[in-house]
């Protein structure tokens, strides 16, 4: 449920690149800003709470690589991942007005009514969010602005459809004609072992009784693979390219039914019995309209909001406080600035 709190609070990993710098060099940014936008500002105090969020973030996280290194590329990335969604923010903020788009109040405790439900109640998030170092009040600060953002696509998007037209284009281009194919697949199950003596001894079992209660017991007690084991062996539907090569290759020349003999891989000894094959086969336009309709509006979306997302910090201005600007913490150094230095 981390996911959730982290999805709120640090949409920053995620935005695009294009909210880089966005002229505005008439535009003075006052004390305690990082950055003017239209007629308001980010402050420092803004930005300072985002990246404890992202320190504290990082601890939580088990496995996470450690927080970046002041001066290191990916410590200015980040740096510029949360000017840029603070940005974005207050230009959303702007143009929603302008729009009269708005989140209501009621809309707003039915979404955060649905989060506290989702992390277990309101005492675990209060734990949550005391680990990811953000207060009640910021998260809910960021999630209206969420929210208002989803509101903002919601108009942007209302004229965007996808025609009969553009989906048989889609279909009929020959680049795409791998995704309508579906492979030839299996069902199999399977007990892995250590040693051939133990493979024999398990297919033995298994030819005695071929019962799907056998299966569990003897995957059960003999089975190394603790992914399959406790479920009779079965490994569900899968094509071809899925399984390591020797496995693969015995597994697909069986008839339904049929017990392998042992194949060695590099896990160990498989016993293999496959119970179903189905053919591979080939969709239709209409089988496959729905998803491509889905992937073409996904796609008109996407260009749709980067381009009004562009139209509107131009129209808006933007100017940065020395050290903020995005495009230039994320400019790679040129060729000739590092030879210079170069000693």
């Amino acid at each position: 449920m981390k996911k959730v709190i982290v999805g709120v609070a640090l949409l920053v990993f995620v935005l695009p690149a294009l909210l880089a710098a966005c002229g505005g060099d008439e535009i003075k940014v006052p004390a305690g800003a990082i950055a003017a936008v239209g007629s308001g500002v980010v402050t420092q105090e803004q930005f300072d709470q985002i990246w404890a969020q992202a320190e504290a973030q990082y601890k939580s996280q088990e496995g996470s690589p450690p927080f970046p290194e002041a001066g290191t590329a990916q410590y200015k990335q980040l740096k510029a991942s949360i000017v840029n969604y603070l940005v974005q923010n207050q230009v959303i903020a702007d143009k929603a007005a302008e729009m009269k788009v708005t989140v209501t109040d009621k809309a707003f405790q039915e979404r955060m009514k649905q989060i506290i439900q989702q992390v277990g109640g309101q005492k675990k998030l209060d734990k949550l969010l005391k680990e990811q170092n953000v207060t009640q009040p910021q998260l809910e600060q960021q999630l209206k602005a969420q929210m208002l953002q989803d509101a903002v696509q919601k108009k942007v998007y209302a004229d965007i459809k996808v025609s009969d037209a553009d989906v048989k284009k889609y279909f009929e281009n020959p680049a795409n004609e791998a995704q309508f194919n579906v492979p030839e697949s299996i069902d199999a199950r399977h007990v892995l072992v250590k040693t051939k003596a133990e493979a024999d001894k398990v297919r033995a079992l298994l030819e005695a009784d071929n019962t799907d209660a056998n299966w569990k017991k003897v995957a059960a007690e003999y089975s190394t693979d603790t992914g399959s084991k406790s479920n009779g062996g079965s490994l569900g539907n899968f094509p071809k390219g899925r399984m390591v090569k020797p496995f693969e290759e015995a597994a697909f020349a069986l008839k339904i039914n049929e017990i392998s003999q042992p194949v060695k891989s590099q896990f160990g000894y498989h016993v293999i019995e496959v119970t179903k094959k189905t053919e591979g086969t080939t969709q239709t336009l209409e089988q496959a309209k729905t998803t491509i309709e889905q992937q073409l509006k996904y796609q008109k979306q996407s260009t749709a909001w980067e381009d009004w997302l562009k139209g509107a910090m131009a129209a808006v201005g933007i100017a940065y406080a020395p050290g903020f600007d995005p495009a230039t913490l994320t400019t790679s150094p040129s060729p000739a600035a590092s030879a210079s230095a170069s000693p």
